[in-house]
């Protein structure tokens, strides 16, 4: 009797934990599909606006999408792959990459894909700090940079690898890469001044004395 009555307790907690796996797998799908509704409509409307109205729009929306997916690049991307309207999907898919590096990945390719304004000094050594770490964590070979910076999107490689190539950049590199002196090594000169001035005032004063 008492086994038969854990037999009927076990399958009671299977069913129960069935049905809320089930459970939750019909509430995310829900959720995605909602997702999906709105961001289309959303999204249409902004296009009449221009597409760069509609990629800044896409942007949080995709970040929303990232959440529920629980930022599984995969299924996010599927989701937006059955988008059935293609000016909607083409440009989720174009803001895609760019907002899941944002939003799950290293600061260092954060920085990467942020819109740069290279006339500010702030902003080009914070972008050429990155740059050049990265570029001497490939062992300072273009090749295997080249291939590391593959996972940006394209238009953020694209400005990555010219940075890279500019006077600009290279000028950075040697003067992060110049030794540095220390305290004592540029102090050196002037103590021998010093005394060379010590030696002279001394040699002065020997010969006024000879003269006396």
């Amino acid at each position: 009797m008492n086994n038969n009555s854990a037999d009927v307790g076990r399958r009671e907690n299977k069913e129960a934990i069935v049905m809320e796996s089930t459970s939750v797998k019909s509430t995310q799908a829900e959720q995605l599909e909602q997702w999906v509704n709105n961001a289309v409509v959303s999204l249409s409307a902004s296009l009449v606006f221009g597409r760069e109205k509609a990629s800044q729009i896409a942007q949080p929306l995709l970040m929303a999408l990232f959440t529920l997916t629980s930022n599984d690049f995969k299924k996010a991307l599927k989701v937006i792959v059955n988008i059935d309207d293609f000016s909607v999907k083409r440009i989720f898919l174009e803001q895609f990459k760019y907002c899941y590096i944002v939003s799950t990945g290293p600061e260092d390719l954060s920085a990467l894909v942020s819109k740069v304004d290279f006339s500010s000094r702030q902003m080009s050594d914070k972008y050429d700090s990155v740059l050049l770490k990265l570029y001497n964590e490939n062992d300072k070979d273009f090749t295997l940079l080249s291939k590391s910076l593959g996972v940006l999107p394209i238009t953020a490689k694209r400005v990555a690898l010219k940075r890279i190539h500019s006077k600009e950049f290279e000028q950075f590199k040697r003067v992060k890469i110049r030794p540095k002196w220390s305290v004592n090594q540029v102090k050196q000169p002037l103590i021998k001044t010093w005394h060379w001035i010590l030696i002279f005032v001394g040699v002065a004063a020997i010969a006024l004395t000879q003269v006396d």
